[in-house]
């Protein structure tokens, strides 16, 4: 009895672990030109092949207004004070000197 307990255990904790795994969203990667969301303190980027605007969360450095970069970063399911674009948890970001950004480039929606 203690045998099969432990097996229905494992099965259901493997299982729990499988949902949490399939509803992690997929990392994705972009380029754009970062802008002043209209709250302030928040940035956005429109991605230039996808034409997403995301809401940039970054925990580290992050770019000024007006910088190109390439990013990856996990979108979330979340609430932010910026209500704008998808929110994005940016995990690293370069600079892109190629893509030409106006200084203080308005967010487009």
């Amino acid at each position: 009895m203690k045998q099969m307990m432990f097996t229905v255990i494992t099965l259901l904790g493997i299982l729990a672990t499988a949902v949490v795994a399939a509803q992690e969203p997929k990392p994705v990667k972009g380029q754009g030109c970062v802008a002043a969301g209209v709250e302030a303190s928040c940035l956005v980027v429109k991605d230039v092949k996808t034409g997403v605007l995301y809401n940039l969360i970054f925990k580290g450095a992050k770019p000024d207004a007006g910088t190109g970069i390439e990013f990856t970063g996990v979108p979330r399911d979340m609430m932010t004070t910026c209500m704008q674009g998808t929110p994005l948890e940016v995990s690293n970001w370069s600079r892109v000197d190629s893509l030409k950004c106006p200084s203080s480039q308005a967010p487009k929606p």
